[in-house]
C-alpha cells in the first residue's frame, strides 16, 4: 500500500503543470498510525473546481425583456381617436378590448413579456428605446399592421441602458 501511495504522489508531483495552483492537503495514514502530509497541486482537477465554482464570473446577466400592452388599430385618425379618449380618463384595457384590431384586445392589450426581435421592427425600436419611459404611452407607432399605441410596462436586464 505504502509503495502505491508513493508512486501516486510521484506520478501526480511529475505531470503538475509549471503553473501554480492553490495546493491541495493530503494526508496519509499507514498502518503504523503514523501519519504523513504532504501538499499536492492536483492541476487539472484544480481546474475543474474552479470552473464549477463561479467565483470568478458571479451570476449571468438577466436577460433583456419588456413587458408591453397594445391597441392596433388600422387608421391614424382612430388612433388618435383612442389618444383623446385617454386624456379623458379611459381606461387602457377597456379602450384594447373596444378598438383594438390585435387577438390582445381581449386580454386588455397585454402582450406578456417578450425579448427584442420577437416583435416586428418598428414595434421593437419604439420598446426597447432608452428613450422610452415605462408606463407612459408611445404612439401612434406604424407598422404593417397598422398603428399601435404602446404603454411598456416593465423592462429587465440591459444594465443601466434604460
Amino acid at each position: 500500500m505504502k509503495a502505491f501511495l508513493a508512486i501516486a504522489v510521484a506520478l501526480a508531483l511529475a505531470a503538475q503543470p509549471s503553473t501554480s495552483f492553490a495546493p491541495l492537503s493530503l494526508r496519509f495514514e499507514t498502518s503504523t498510525s503514523a501519519s504523513t502530509s504532504t501538499s499536492l497541486g492536483m492541476g487539472l482537477f484544480d481546474g475543474f473546481k474552479k470552473a464549477f465554482s463561479n467565483e470568478e464570473y458571479g451570476a449571468p446577466p438577466d436577460a433583456v425583456k419588456a413587458t408591453a400592452r397594445h391597441i392596433l388599430v388600422k387608421t391614424p385618425e382612430l388612433a388618435q381617436e383612442v389618444v383623446d379618449k385617454m386624456a379623458g380618463g379611459a381606461p387602457f384595457a377597456s379602450l384594447a378590448s373596444e378598438y383594438s384590431t390585435c387577438p390582445s384586445g381581449a386580454r386588455g392589450g397585454s402582450l406578456g413579456s417578450f425579448a427584442p426581435g420577437v416583435m416586428v421592427p418598428e414595434f421593437d425600436k419604439a420598446i426597447f428605446n432608452p428613450d422610452t419611459k415605462v408606463g407612459e404611452l408611445i404612439g401612434p407607432v406604424e407598422t404593417k399592421f397598422g398603428y399601435h399605441l404602446i404603454v411598456v410596462d416593465k423592462r429587465t436586464g440591459g444594465g443601466d441602458w434604460y
